[in-house]
């Protein structure tokens, strides 16, 4: 890691002070710590509360900042903000990043900070991230992806921060709902219940369930499907409570 970490400190440090667009996700929590690394006070980490992040992800991200000794701010964002996002669209990742780095583009502008950084690595082709767009209309800067840092990279630098705060490799609830297929606060918050109570009962630490009116597929990494296939019965029953009357396990298990 050493190597890799000097690189990304470096680029940082090529900067005077920076707002990180910070999601507490692995990658983002890789450069926050360089950044706070590099500039224990020319920094800040932004979080951007939409509607579709979990509780879950909001409180893990603020405890990972906490932990980093990083300046957080939180901005909401509601579904004003983000005109159609319900829709669901494929344009749904664009709209979203664009009303979050517009977010994250004022509030650094108001600290003080002209540069701002976001943790896309170099596997993460433009063609693949529609937010990339977005990244490009308000001037966010990807270090690691300039570095061309891979996948495999970061998340070995991010294993050696060796973080209390349980980091998984999370997306946003609306991932969970099939493009074209709208949705409110009343399905995403369903969503969130049910993999609070997958968790609870399974013992897995990653989950996705994809919903579709009232079936559910389960998604968890590879080598933690097992866990889901002892709890198959006890979840089914539970998850029925929840309105889920058919529910299946995704026997490939959880891919980006």
């Amino acid at each position: 890691m050493k190597d890799h970490w000097q690189l990304l400190c470096d680029r940082i440090s090529s900067y005077n002070g920076v707002a990180v667009s910070y999601s507490g996700g692995i990658d983002s929590t890789v450069l926050l710590a360089a950044a706070v690394k590099v500039f224990p006070e020319e920094h800040m980490a932004v979080l951007a509360d939409i509607p579709m992040l979990s509780e879950r992800q909001k409180r893990i991200a603020a405890d990972a900042a906490k932990e980093l000794g990083a300046k957080l701010v939180i901005t909401e964002i509601t579904y004003n903000d983000i005109p159609g996002i319900e829709k669901n669209t494929k344009e749904r990742c664009y709209l979203c990043k664009r009303s979050i780095y517009s977010s994250v583009r004022r509030i650094a502008y108001g600290y003080g900070y002209d540069t701002c950084l976001d943790g896309e690595n170099f596997s993460d082709k433009d063609d693949e991230r529609p937010g990339r767009k977005a990244a490009k209309e308000f001037n966010i800067v990807s270090p690691m992806k300039e570095l061309g840092f891979h996948r495999e990279t970061v998340e070995q630098m991010f294993s050696e921060l060796d973080l209390s705060t349980d980091i998984q490799k999370e997306t946003c609830l609306a991932t969970r709902v099939g493009t074209g297929t709208p949705f409110d606060d009343v399905l995403l918050e369903r969503i969130e219940e049910c993999e609070n109570i997958i968790r609870q009962i399974s013992g897995v630490r990653q989950i996705r369930m994809r919903s579709r009116d009232n079936e559910a597929e389960l998604f968890t990494s590879p080598d933690t499907i097992e866990l889901l296939v002892r709890s198959e019965n006890e979840l089914a029953a539970a998850l029925m409570k929840k309105g889920i009357l058919r529910m299946s396990i995704n026997a490939e298990g959880y891919k980006e």
